[in-house]
């Protein structure tokens, strides 16, 4: 009886100290300042090509960013110094009409210049060339995977590029709308989730080249996959985006703005926030379950 009464005295203890951990915390956050806020991921395609501008919000702020407006920006090639405008559509949106595929080409260092009154904003980035995509297929699973429902999953057959080093990000459209929640950015070193060497030049592993269905598809779905070869920046970038969107529980780190690539030439410590990134994409074909 006396070790039953030290277990239940212990267990009330425990759940004291867990439950008093929820008690509510005024924290003064003092006032909230606004960043620019810049994102450019632009390819070689002949897709039309966006820039998006806009001010940061206030971390318990839940609205929407709003576009901003700034003077100008383009891209210059830096070996050819040629530079191309982009047009401002409103709202912050900013686009460019490639006369032709691979306007931008593989190898070359592209830079982004924004200007915004007395100050300029400079990044650079290298335009790495793409993977090739075999296939990309369907299998209707009942019952579904790993205790899922019922349904059609999705696998992509595609391979890394032979060479060490190459950097991926996966873009999944689901339905034509791209695929923006945590668990739906998916990102490569080679063929795997980290540089150890054993996979280069093979198929992307199945952690990767199944990740594509969050829930089963049903019939008259459609799905279609990007592969964006992207720069060791773009790729730590986007770990620590992943990371900070899964900050959550009881060992949680306090929430900070992740580090841009996007420099204030005339003042640097002027802080931007977003990426510019030139990326090599190849796209699947746009699957419709049947």
């Amino acid at each position: 009886m006396k070790h039953l009464l030290y277990l239940f005295l212990s267990l009330m203890i425990i759940t004291g100290s867990l439950t008093s951990c929820e008690d509510p915390i005024d924290l003064d956050l003092g006032p909230p300042v606004e960043q620019l806020v810049i994102d450019a991921v632009i390819d070689q395609t002949d897709d039309t090509q966006f820039v998006y501008v806009s001010k940061s919000v206030a971390y318990l702020n839940n609205g929407i960013p709003k576009g901003y407006t700034v003077d100008s920006l383009g891209i210059i090639d830096t070996s050819t110094f040629e530079f191309r405008k982009f047009t401002h559509r409103g709202n912050g949106v900013y686009y460019y009409v490639p006369p032709s595929a691979n306007t931008f080409e593989y190898g070359k260092h592209y830079q982004l210049l924004v200007w915004d009154g007395a100050n300029t904003y400079v990044s650079q980035s290298k335009l790495n060339s793409p993977t090739a995509v075999d296939s990309f297929t369907y299998k209707y699973e009942d019952p579904g995977r790993f205790g899922s429902s019922k349904g059609f999953y999705l696998t992509l057959w595609a391979k890394d590029k032979v060479g060490k080093g190459d950097y991926y990000w996966f873009r999944l459209y689901r339905n034509d709308s791209i695929q923006v929640k945590a668990s739906d950015i998916s990102i490569a070193i080679d063929n795997a989730y980290n540089q150890d060497g054993n996979g280069d030049g093979e198929l992307f592993i199945i952690p990767i080249r199944e990740n594509f269905t969050q829930r089963p598809y049903e019939s008259g779905e459609t799905a279609m996959i990007e592969i964006l070869s992207i720069t060791p920046e773009m790729y730590l970038y986007l770990n620590l985006i992943t990371t900070q969107l899964n900050n959550q529980g009881l060992f949680a780190v306090p929430p900070s703005n992740i580090p841009s690539n996007i420099i204030c030439v005339n003042n640097p410590n002027n802080k931007v926030l977003g990426f510019f990134c030139m990326v090599g994409k190849v796209r699947t074909q746009t699957l419709i379950l049947p």
